[in-house]
């Protein structure tokens, strides 16, 4: 195995210590050119372009300077059966990744990746999630939000990062021994806290009904990226269609919305005088914050609140803030 990261990732960077008890698997993509330890194994970026292309993403000029040496790259890589790719928000830190990812290999393309901030402005999310918008031909990825996060009140952006990077201390092992242990596809599971395998058949209850992408895209064999992980089931001649079949994948906060719109369709029955029973959920996994459980009491309230005439119904409020 071999572990990827670049010196511009904000957590993830050679001066991380989680990695220096992987330091024999570690390859450092200098991406400006200088090398600033010898700790671990380097690959220098030669620094070839001045000022020239996007400021970020692809096209940029450090892409480009990449691009430009990405078969010396590959070869350096070539002989490993794994490959980890550790970003985060940084889109430079995807930069080897989506270059090897994207050429002919014959390699197991592991991703462990993480969403710029929401305050770290349009541009740079719009730049990193154009890197995530396909994960075709991985064997799997681990996708962690951290966004919570920010909602905690800290002193300063370094203790909102020693918490982040606390967490990932928890998670990382877990990564490495599932990546060593991997047969079929597979994403990582924040609630059970596993690789679980990706599903062969299309789940009935998994469908999502009026959902729509602008325009005929293709996404054959493609993921998307919400704070979540979307995983396609079903394709139809590689174009996006109304009864197309997902499974939801767990988020950081899955287990807060669930429990915030349970909370809501209670308020929703007392306020209406409806009879609803609801047991709290056991459920351990993948939680994308609601589930066919959560749909089947959605519906029951539905029903009933329709034989309710309009101007004598009640409807709680529920601040968008309160499920973001």
């Amino acid at each position: 195995m071999k572990i990827v990261i670049t010196d511009s990732g904000i957590l993830w960077n050679p001066r991380n210590p989680i990695l220096k008890k992987y330091r024999d698997l570690v390859l450092v993509v200098y991406l400006e050119g200088v090398k600033a330890t010898d700790e671990y194994e380097c690959f220098i970026c030669p620094h070839k372009s001045f000022g020239l292309g996007m400021s970020m993403g692809i096209g940029s000029r450090v892409y480009n300077d990449l691009e430009d040496v990405a078969d010396e790259l590959y070869y350096k890589l070539r002989s490993e059966d794994d490959i980890l790719f550790l970003t985060d928000g940084d889109p430079a830190s995807l930069y080897p990744y989506y270059i090897i990812k994207n050429r002919e290999h014959h390699m197991n393309i592991h991703l462990w990746a993480s969403p710029p901030l929401s305050v770290e402005g349009k541009w740079r999310m719009k730049a990193h999630e154009e890197m995530l918008s396909d994960l075709s031909g991985i064997k799997s990825v681990c996708y962690i939000d951290i966004q919570d996060y920010v909602k905690n009140e800290y002193k300063n952006f370094g203790g909102l990062l020693e918490d982040v990077q606390n967490y990932f201390e928890e998670i990382f092992p877990i990564v490495i021994d599932g990546i060593s242990e991997m047969g079929n596809e597979s994403y990582f599971d924040l609630t059970s806290k596993s690789y679980i395998p990706l599903g062969k058949e299309p789940n009935k209850n998994d469908r999502l009904e009026n959902r729509y992408l602008p325009g005929d895209v293709n996404i054959a064999s493609m993921y998307f990226i919400e704070g979540r992980v979307n995983i396609p089931n079903q394709f139809s001649d590689g174009i996006y269609r109304k009864d197309m079949t997902y499974r939801q994948v767990a988020r950081i906060d899955g287990k807060k919305i669930c429990n915030t719109l349970r909370e809501y369709r209670f308020k929703l029955a007392q306020m209406n005088n409806i009879e609803f029973n609801s047991e709290e959920c056991s459920y351990v996994g993948a939680c994308a914050g609601t589930c066919e459980k959560c749909d089947e009491e959605a519906k029951y309230l539905s029903m009933k609140l329709s034989e309710i005439p309009k101007e004598k119904q009640r409807i709680p409020r529920l601040g968008i803030e309160e499920v973001e």
